[in-house]
C-alpha cells in the first residue's frame, strides 16, 4: 500500500508541473486551478504516505531517501498553503515540483540504508531525527539556491528563452529559498544542541571532526541569515554561502561516513 501511495504521488506531482507549464505558457487560468487540484491531490497522498511510515506501530527506520520526502512534502504544503496568502508562491511548483517527484520516486524505488528510530533514548532519536531533517532540507535549499544562480545568470545575460521566461520569479524563489534555510538552520541548531548534550564523548566516537564542520555550516547559515535579515542580502551572495554551507554538510556526512565505515571500516558508535 505505502508503494502505491508513493508511485500515485509522483505520478500527481508530475502531472501538476506539466499542466502548470502548459498553464503559463499559454496564460491559462484553467490549466493552473487543474495545476493547483492536482499538487493538491499528489500533497494529500503523500501525507497519507508519510503518516504510514512514521506513525506505525512499527519501528521506522530512517533514511536520507525517506527524511527528504518529508522534507519535499513540508515544501509542497507550502505552496499550497501560500495560495491563501496576498503573495502566493504557487509558481515556485515549476520548480519544488519536479525535486518532490525526482524525491518521492527514489524513496519508492530504493531503498537506502538508515537507522532505526526504536533504538536508543529519546534524546538520541531526537538527535538523529532533527540532523537527518536538517540535511534534507537544506539539501533541497541548495538545489533551490542553483535555480536562482541560473536564473539570475540569464537575467545579467539579458538570455531570456521561453523556458527561462517560464520559470518563477527570481524574487519568489528567494523568499523560498530563506524559508527553507530558516527552517533548515533551526533544525540543525536543534541537532548540534542535542549532540552536544546528550552524545558521550565526541572525540572517542570519532565525531568530532563531524561536529566541527556541522558547527562551521551552522555559523555559514546563521551568519547568511543575519545578513538577509538586517543587511538584505540577496542574489549571488545568497547563493555563495548556502552552497558552501551545503558543502561542509555533504563533507560532514558523507566525508565522515566514507572515513569511518569504508577506509577504517567502523562505526559511530564504537
Amino acid at each position: 500500500m505505502h508503494d502505491i501511495l508513493l508511485a500515485s504521488t509522483a505520478i500527481a506531482y508530475l502531472g501538476a508541473v506539466l499542466v502548470l507549464y502548459s498553464s503559463i505558457l499559454k496564460s491559462s487560468p484553467g490549466l493552473r486551478k487543474l495545476a493547483m487540484l492536482g499538487t493538491g491531490a499528489g500533497l494529500l497522498l503523500h501525507s497519507i504516505a508519510q503518516f504510514q511510515l512514521w506513525f506505525s506501530n512499527n519501528a521506522t527506520e530512517i533514511s536520507i531517501l525517506n527524511v527528504l520526502s518529508l522534507c519535499v512534502l513540508a515544501v509542497v504544503a507550502l505552496l499550497v498553503i501560500s495560495l491563501l496568502s496576498r503573495k502566493p508562491l504557487f509558481d515556485a511548483g515549476l520548480v519544488a515540483l519536479p525535486i518532490a517527484t525526482v524525491a518521492v520516486g527514489l524513496e519508492w524505488l530504493f531503498e537506502a540504508p538508515g537507522t532505526v528510530l526504536s533504538a536508543g533514548s529519546t534524546e538520541i532519536k531526537a538527535h538523529i531525527l532533527s540532523s537527518v531533517m536538517a540535511f534534507g532540507v537544506l539539501s533541497v535549499a541548495g538545489v533551490y539556491a542553483l535555480f536562482v544562480a541560473l536564473i539570475d545568470h540569464f537575467l545579467h545575460k539579458h538570455h531570456l528563452n521561453k523556458l527561462i521566461r517560464t520559470l518563477p520569479a527570481l524574487d519568489i524563489l528567494e523568499v523560498l529559498l530563506f524559508q527553507l534555510i530558516g527552517a533548515g538552520f533551526a533544525l540543525l541548531t536543534i541537532s548540534l544542541g542535542t549532540g552536544l548534550v546528550f552524545v558521550n564523548d565526541l572525540f572517542a566516537q570519532h565525531l568530532a571532526h563531524k561536529t566541527i564542520l556541522s558547527i562551521i555550516a551552522w555559523l555559514v547559515f546563521g551568519t547568511l541569515l543575519w545578513g538577509r535579515w538586517f543587511r538584505g542580502w540577496r542574489g549571488q551572495v545568497a547563493v555563495r554561502m548556502t552552497l558552501a554551507g551545503m558543502a561542509l554538510l555533504l563533507l560532514s556526512y558523507f566525508g565522515s561516513k566514507l572515513v569511518l565505515e569504508v577506509l577504517l571500516e567502523r562505526s559511530w558508535q564504537t
